[in-house]
């Protein structure tokens, strides 16, 4: 019922055919090595735009809180002083730095949404404030206002 596994001699049609793959496989190596060096060399770029949220805003005004302006370099007695000396904090002068790109970042102008800026960065909630100035009441009487100034007589609605 088990018949024995036995090796075939390879023909001289099979040896062709497997000379013939190792060419392809070798051509096709190459061309999948350059396509992966031509997406290293254009596709992968870095955003500099990119991390412009509520945590990092949150993280530079912690550090900014403990250190004032973290980038300042202090000399061998710890006092901030204009020559060359160490970085109060080197990870929150990394992220003031970080901070003020992303403002930088969210003042570019975008057209055709050629960049990705998160244009709310450090402002999510003056949007909110902004929105309450319009609630019922206000736009009430907003409403009365401008039928009376249009003509239309006092909306007691």
């Amino acid at each position: 019922w088990l018949k024995p596994f036995t090796l075939k001699q390879p023909t001289r049609a099979s040896s062709q055919h497997q000379s013939t793959c190792k060419g392809e496989m070798g051509a096709m190596k190459i061309a999948v090595l350059c396509a992966l060096a031509g997406v290293s060399a254009t596709g992968l770029t870095q955003n500099p735009c990119t991390g412009c949220d509520s945590a990092l805003a949150q993280a530079y005004q912690v550090c900014a809180k403990d250190h004032g302006n973290p980038c300042a370099e202090t000399n061998e007695k710890g006092l901030v002083s204009s020559g060359a000396g160490t970085k109060k904090d080197i990870g929150c002068c990394m992220k003031k730095e970080k901070h003020d790109r992303c403002l930088e970042c969210k003042s570019m102008d975008c057209a055709y949404k050629t960049c990705h800026v998160n244009k709310q960065y450090y402002s999510e909630y003056s949007s909110v404030t902004e929105a309450k100035k319009w609630t019922k009441k206000a736009n009430k009487e907003h409403s009365a206002k401008a039928m009376k100034a249009a003509g239309w007589g006092d909306n007691k609605a």
